[in-house]
């Protein structure tokens, strides 16, 4: 087939089997045999322009008439269709006519306006003028829709991968993707854990036999969107047989998110289920929970640990979760324990009844003395049931569970009550500083609570100083930043606790305002024996002296780290050497000692 272009519209030259002789045909004739192919074709010029278009590529004919002439750019823009797929297109339009021979490849148009996507097999087809010379004139677009053939697949793999009750994911996607966990495990395992979780319904094989397969079919569809309320959007839920379920809990940082998930998870199923008119409370559920990769790292070792502690929560009562380590299920189950009472706490307003304040003196260093010029304010726990329970313990929990804005509104209002009526018989007032977290700090309220305690205390701002983590800027938050600058303007000063064991010490010192830096206890501690501690002590030292900020070095406890720190110019200190943390009592009575130079050399 030729095509001639001695008349306004195309002429295609057609040679017959019996004779050599060319037959001229009008374009007008082939272009009406074409409108009713059953495939999609559409002709182009060398430019990429369209000559033609038939009924199947474009079925609205005012389209059809307006991108004659058009490139697939404006016609894709015309109908809503992502541009990215014309430059797609483009490279194989140009590719056919450059090997001079048909490019085949599929497409996949995404409609924006409608979400849709559609697919098709598509062939650009060079068209010649003249066998001899082969002088490409046009190019020949044409294809079939996959969309059935592409969807069916889907159909076919969401059926092969789904449970049809639940809508779910099934036994086989569950494998799958813990599969692909170990052959990732490699690039992840250095620092991501990952927790999976297997539910098996206590007790629902009586329902079966007593109310029927039905109301079962219904409880397992509810407890399904119930189990969706325990996890996060990243999180991916299983039906692995009858009443049995499975959970990946994915990028988690220890035991006590995985026990929080279980934990929720027997309290939503363990909820009666109103199903048909019947009232079911008798159904509760047990957990059993891996962690990989510490708990196994290939799949039949990882679900068998899994059954194993799945197994264990049923042999202890049901309606409870175990990890398939004993010890990490008692340090969940107590940590949960923890964050249960700080709960009930906060709830029962019983700060005053459980919650205490003890201050450590900030000693400074005035020519041969030692004098008290501040104090750290420090919450101490003593649970009716759990008895005492340390800070270390208890804050994290409080900043995991979202409670620590209460307990620590709590203690800036005590400490500030405290340190008023300690100032208020002193001429040189001393500094009160408190412990702030980045949950705190994140509030857009809590400059507004600041202004209340400072004004209902009458405390002066020029007298507190707020303590904050290097880990507790991590995240760069926008409202951190504004508070933080709120803060500076009330003329409250800022600490940066713990200096040198967070991830970006200089960063920090470059971004955040802080008056004072504190080194450290773990610095400190290595001073006497490790020269190195030593220099990096010192570099903290002089650091901090050219960037014009006080230095406070921690958890000074022996005579030596004392001598070694006024050596390298450090002259404010906090530690056992001179004071534990004590009560509000025994703190004002340390205060009438001039110096604490006696206490040193004891």
């Amino acid at each position: 087939m030729e095509v001639i272009h001695s008349s306004p519209h195309p002429t295609v030259r057609l040679h017959t089997a019996q004779e050599n002789i060319p037959r001229q045909i009008n374009f007008d004739e082939i272009r009406d045999l074409f409108q009713d192919f059953p495939i999609e074709i559409a002709l182009y010029d060398l430019e990429g322009n369209y000559k033609f278009v038939n009924k199947l590529y474009v079925k609205d004919e005012n389209i059809r008439k307006s991108i004659l002439d058009k490139d697939d750019i404006y016609y894709f823009n015309r109908v809503g269709i992502d541009p990215q797929a014309a430059q797609r297109r483009k490279t194989f339009f140009e590719q056919a006519i450059r090997e001079r021979r048909t490019i085949g490849f599929t497409e996949k148009l995404q409609l924006v306006q409608d979400k849709r996507i559609l697919y098709y097999k598509r062939y650009y087809r060079p068209l010649f003028s003249n066998r001899k010379t082969r002088e490409i004139t046009h190019v020949f677009l044409f294809g079939s829709n996959l969309n059935a053939a592409i969807l069916g697949q889907k159909e076919l793999r969401y059926l092969a991968y789904h449970d049809q009750l639940t809508g779910l994911r099934n036994r086989a996607a569950f494998l799958e993707q813990i599969n692909q966990i170990q052959n990732e495990a490699e690039r992840y395992e250095d620092y991501r854990q990952i927790a999976i979780l297997l539910c098996d319904m206590d007790n629902f094989q009586f329902v079966n036999e007593e109310l029927g397969h039905h109301v079962g079919d219904l409880i397992l569809k509810e407890a399904s969107s119930r189990l969706k309320l325990c996890v996060r959007k990243s999180d991916y839920i299983y039906r692995t047989d009858g009443d049995e379920f499975a959970i990946i809990v994915q990028n988690i940082h220890d035991e006590y998110e995985a026990g929080k998930i279980a934990e929720k998870i027997t309290r939503y199923l363990s909820k009666p289920f109103k199903i048909n008119g019947h009232k079911i409370d008798s159904l509760t559920s047990s957990v059993g929970i891996v962690m990989f990769p510490r708990d196994g790292k290939n799949i039949s070792g990882l679900v068998k640990n899994a059954e194993t502690a799945l197994y264990s929560a049923k042999n202890s009562g049901k309606n409870t979760f175990q990890f398939f380590s004993k010890a990490r299920t008692e340090y969940s189950v107590k940590i949960l324990k923890i964050e249960k009472k700080l709960t009930e706490l906060i709830k029962r307003n019983e700060f005053e009844e459980q919650f205490s304040i003890l201050y450590q003196p900030l000693i400074k260093k005035e020519d041969t003395e030692y004098k008290i010029f501040g104090a750290e304010a420090l919450v101490r726990w003593k649970n009716p049931e759990l008895g005492c329970i340390r800070p270390d313990t208890f804050i994290p929990i409080a900043e995991k569970s979202n409670l620590i804005s209460e307990i620590g509104e709590w203690i800036f209002t005590r400490a500030c009550n405290d340190y008023v009526h300690v100032n208020t018989r002193r001429s040189n007032p001393l500094i009160l500083s408190i412990n702030f977290s980045a949950k705190q700090l994140r509030s857009s309220l809590m400059i507004k609570k600041l202004q209340n305690v400072l004004k209902s205390t009458n405390f002066d701002p020029a007298n507190l100083q707020l303590e904050l983590t290097e880990t507790s800027y991590l995240d760069d938050h926008l409202d951190i930043n504004s508070n933080l600058r709120e803060i500076e303007k009330m003329g409250i000063k800022l600490a940066l606790d713990d200096f040198g064991v967070g991830y970006a010490s200089l960063s920090y010192l470059h971004k955040f305002p802080a008056d004072t830096i504190k080194i450290d206890r773990s610095f400190i501690q290595y001073m006497g024996s490790s020269p190195r501690h030593r220099e990096l002590v010192n570099s903290i030292i002089i650091l901090s002296q050219n960037l014009n900020k006080e230095v406070v070095a921690e958890g000074v406890e022996r005579v030596e780290d004392l001598f070694l720190l006024d050596k390298q110019k450090c002259y404010k200190y906090q530690g056992f050497l001179f004071s534990d943390a004590i009560t509000l009592e025994q703190f004002e009575e340390l205060l009438k000692k001039e110096s604490l130079l006696s206490t040193v050399i004891k």
